[in-house]
């Protein structure tokens, strides 16, 4: 005959502000990681101990249908963006001042100075991005 223990950890006994969990704590980890198998395993095992908490339980239906999205479009990238870029940093390795290099490269795709400047912007992002995503 097994015995039941009388045993409570002082987790069962503290009564924690609404909207605060001990149990969605790792779960909350988890996603904003991106481990969002990692957060479905947790989820999945306290809802199959039946001691799932109201904040546990919200992140659960969240998973399951998650919220919508914005109205609109995506905003795309500016057009000829890499092309503009790649252009902008060989004429600056070639010496042209900034403004010289806009006015230049403003003339030649007939783009305004200011979708110039956006699309070198797009450009450096891109490539510090893919620089970053290299080296890990």
């Amino acid at each position: 005959m097994a015995m039941k223990s009388s045993y409570t950890t002082p987790w069962d006994t503290i009564k924690l502000p609404d909207g605060m969990s001990l149990q969605a704590g790792p779960i909350q980890s988890a996603l904003s990681e991106g481990r969002t198998e990692d957060a479905k395993t947790l989820i999945v095992a306290i809802l199959l101990s039946g001691r799932a908490d109201k904040v546990t339980q919200e992140l659960a239906a969240a998973m399951i249908k998650p919220t919508k999205r914005p109205r609109g479009r995506k905003s795309a990238l500016t057009r000829h963006w890499f092309d503009i870029g790649s252009d902008f940093h060989h004429l600056r390795a070639c010496g042209d001042r900034y403004e010289d290099a806009l006015a230049k490269l403003s003339k030649k795709y007939g783009y305004s100075e200011t979708h110039i400047r956006k699309a070198i912007s797009e450009y450096d992002s891109a490539k510090h991005a893919a620089d970053e995503a290299s080296r890990d």
